[in-house]
């Protein structure tokens, strides 16, 4: 069109009325377009927050993290490492990396990269500080009172299309210094993940009281024979020995230069009763001893306890075991022991045994709890019931006489949701019982499960007490029926996100461009035509 009214100018002036018109149109389609780049722009800046900013977990943190909530960058990392406390107040992280064999610097020359459950052909474990449905293995980390627990990483693969690819994680990866081997540090939990563990230290130079043997020779005449173990270079020196009467007072001591791992030391007494005696090894490693270097003699002739030979049958530690009267009170076989049962029940839907049922929403629950002692003697114990799991889907309803363990009481966050009760003495035979009562939630949350806990929201109440472990299904909705089909989005790089981005850049520039020039061919034509070369 724009065409045909320029080359039909010079034979209809009166054709500058449609090719005005024909100007206002294209000064509209101008704004228009100029609009739709400025749009184009701002849509190319909030895709380059999704192109070169990684996305983050939104999950809360769990009390499975080694470092709670996780961290973002090996800055972060090391900068948590050196304080050795992270925001749940542990402070045991150096000591759980050191177990692991992963030192500082080992954390700084590694690399923050992604990698596979898969990885390493489906070798790599990776660690916790909370047990799972499935079996895991406990490490007992040296110098606190920290436990952790280690298994594939792959069994926190938790839908079918993550079993046959895997799951990816980022983290800091590396090669541990003391052996060379693979470990990483994964960030959405701060857990470890490894191969194979660190070889054991060398071991050091060690030294052992091994026994003392105490043989009458007469009634009141005794050999006290000791030996001793070196191991790794240590050596002995000599042994001393101390004798002391049943009020614990001196009665003789007697220290013999030797380096033989066998020295006897022979005394007379002089008066009846009991008597306790020692004897230290003093080693190039110090001075060693130990329970099985303390014996006790009697020299008679006072009747003794029937029971325990140590005493005399007056004395109060001259007790029998309460169920075994042929043992003393203190006897390795005089013991409590208790053994735990745990039951849930619908009371909602009439169901004795819930154990791997589905509930529905509002359902009450009723978990009965029994701690019976099956020992040979009266023995204290503290019940604690771990309700997190459960609580994901339900309200407490009663506590059965016990507390409910919450973050604002000061309570660790691997024990908040824990109902506990003061100890309780139990009499062998005899058996206690508490009933905790909870209510599902009416309307049931569709949150997300755990990046550094798979079974945290996982349609599943789920509670463990001693060996036994309760399972109950939740009928989660829709939104978590997706989650477990499509666990995440399809894997576009920066490549993918930049090609389309510059697609409908170049297309929009064209036609911005296209209008600014026929915007200027018109008024070119207009001016010709006003002084009269057309």
């Amino acid at each position: 069109m724009f065409r045909k009214i320029v080359s039909n100018l010079a034979f209809s002036p009166a054709l500058v009325g449609q090719l005005g018109f024909y100007a206002k149109r294209l000064r509209k389609e101008e704004a228009t377009r100029r609009v739709g780049l400025i749009f184009t722009a701002l849509a190319l800046v909030v895709q380059s927050f999704a192109v070169f900013t990684p996305p983050e977990s939104a999950n809360a943190a769990d009390g499975n993290n080694i470092i709670y909530g996780g961290f973002k960058d090996k800055k972060e990392l090391l900068d948590i490492y050196d304080r050795n406390k992270d925001t749940a107040g542990h402070r045991d992280l150096q000591q759980i990396y050191g177990y692991f064999g992963v030192t500082r610097q080992d954390i700084v020359n590694g690399n923050m990269q992604t990698i596979n459950s898969k990885d390493q052909d489906n070798k790599i474990q990776s660690t916790g500080r909370s047990k799972a449905e499935f079996e895991r293995t406990a490490h007992v980390i040296p110098g606190t009172s920290t436990t952790v627990y280690s298994s594939l990483l792959s069994k926190w693969d938790s839908t079918s299309w993550s079993i046959p690819h895997g799951s990816d994680y980022t983290a800091i990866v590396g090669k541990r210094a003391v052996d060379g081997k693979w470990f990483a540090i994964m960030s959405g939990c701060g857990n470890v993940a490894y191969i194979t563990l660190p070889p054991p230290p060398p071991a050091p130079p060690a030294a052992t009281c091994s026994t003392l043997i105490i043989t009458p020779i007469t009634r009141t005449k005794f050999s006290f024979t000791a030996t001793a173990s070196t191991s790794n270079g240590a050596t002995i020196t000599g042994y001393a020995y101390v004798v002391k009467d049943s009020k614990g007072a001196v009665i003789t001591t007697k220290n013999q230069v030797s380096t033989g791992k066998t020295n006897v030391f022979t005394y007379e007494f002089t008066k009846d009763g009991n008597y306790t005696a020692s004897v230290t090894v003093n080693t190039s490693v110090g001075a060693k001893t130990g329970t099985t270097c303390q014996k006790a003699l009697t020299v008679a002739p006072e009747a003794r306890c029937v029971v325990n030979p140590e005493y005399p049958v007056s004395s109060p530690e001259c007790k029998p075991c309460e169920e075994n009267k042929t043992i003393w009170y203190k006897d390795n076989d005089c013991h409590s022991a208790f053994k735990e049962t745990k039951m849930v029940k619908n009371t909602s839907q009439l169901v004795a045994d819930a154990n791997n049922t589905t509930v529905q929403p509002g359902d009450r629950l009723e978990y009965r709890i029994s701690v019976k002692n099956v020992g040979t003697t009266t023995g204290q114990y503290t019940i604690e019931d771990n309700l997190a799991d459960v609580l994901e889907y339900a309200d407490i309803i009663d506590t059965g006489g016990g507390r409910l363990l919450t973050r604002e009481d000061g309570s660790p966050v691997e024990r908040v949701n824990t109902i506990v009760w003061p100890p309780v003495t139990i009499k062998p035979g005899d058996t206690i019982e508490k009933i905790i009562s909870v209510q599902v939630k009416s309307t049931i949350p569709a949150t997300p499960q755990s990046l550094g806990n798979p079974e945290s929201y996982n349609c599943k109440m789920v509670n463990d007490f001693g060996t036994n472990h309760t399972v109950t299904m939740v009928n989660c909705p829709a939104p978590k029926v997706v989650e477990q089909v499509v666990e995440q989005l399809p894997h576009t790089g920066a490549s993918e996100n930049i090609l389309f981005a510059g697609s409908v850049l170049a297309v929009v520039v064209y036609f911005y461009v296209r209008s600014r020039q026929v915007k200027k061919e018109v008024r070119l034509i207009r001016r010709d035509l006003n002084a009269g070369t057309i």
